[in-house]
């Protein structure tokens, strides 16, 4: 009997050391990237990563793959050690400029205006961030102006510059963040988290790029970016939650 307990207690042994071995296994598929929840850092941005002048020409399809226009960004220097992007669209009849002055560190919104011009005639909306609030003037078409003032947290960037502050984080597989960010155009203050996946290559007009997917998640909606991995990180792809249509990069100037 005594030979028979040695070889069982060798046998239950091993057992419970291969049950304890698969539950350390399962608990750290949990802290893996993609398994389970990442949990957020805390907000940080690295220097700017593009140069003064840089430009970016984007195709724009829809929703069904068809070609609908097109988008420019820039990038320029300010006085005042900080930088102004500046879009420019052309979609499905619609022209439309924005111009977002950041700060140049943490890219803080300052102002931000766009004008939108459809079958001649246009719509200004303007917005000043003053600390914990932002005042919006509007001018619709039919040439009525309101003005409105709204607290905000004094953390909160501006949607629209999003895209591209995007490339300024830290970005890694299994990143996460999260942001303040205040849409102009509605009027609506959100909380956005951001979340990196594994790197994948993307092919798009401009050529064939390694990049970060990143997932903006805010809430009710999710959209995707595609970041270049390599410096200076361009804005490679993006697809929009609420429409589904894509930025598509077409051409890429790093600066002048």
């Amino acid at each position: 009997m005594q030979t028979l307990q040695r070889p069982l207690r060798r046998i239950h042994a091993a057992r419970r050391g291969q049950r304890w071995a698969a539950v350390v296994a399962a608990v750290a598929l949990l802290f893996l990237p993609g398994c389970g929840t990442v949990e957020p850092q805390p907000l940080r941005f690295d220097p700017a990563p593009w140069r003064d002048g840089e430009t970016s020409l984007y195709r724009i399809t829809d929703r069904n793959g068809r070609e609908a226009g097109t988008v420019r960004y820039a990038l320029q220097q300010t006085g005042d050690d900080g930088w102004m992007m500046a879009r420019e669209t052309a979609a499905q009849g619609t022209q439309e400029t924005l111009a977002v002055h950041m700060a140049g560190e943490g890219f803080r919104p300052r102002t931000s205006l766009v004008v939108r011009t459809e079958e001649g005639v246009t719509e200004r909306l303007s917005a000043i961030y003053d600390g914990a609030q932002v005042d919006l003037e509007m001018t619709n078409k039919r040439n009525i102006t309101t003005v409105e003032r709204m607290n905000v947290p004094s953390d909160v960037r501006d949607q629209w510059s999003l895209f591209m502050v995007a490339r300024a984080l830290p970005l890694a597989t299994g990143y996460s963040t999260r942001l303040n960010v205040f849409s102009p155009i509605i009027g609506r203050q959100s909380r956005v988290t951001l979340t990196v996946a594994k790197p994948v290559q993307v092919d798009v007009p401009a050529g064939s790029f390694e990049t970060w997917p990143v997932t903006l998640d805010l809430g009710d909606m999710k959209s995707e970016l595609w970041i270049g991995v390599e410096p200076p990180h361009p804005l490679v792809k993006y697809v929009d939650g609420a429409n589904q249509g894509a930025f598509e990069l077409a051409e890429f100037l790093p600066a002048p």
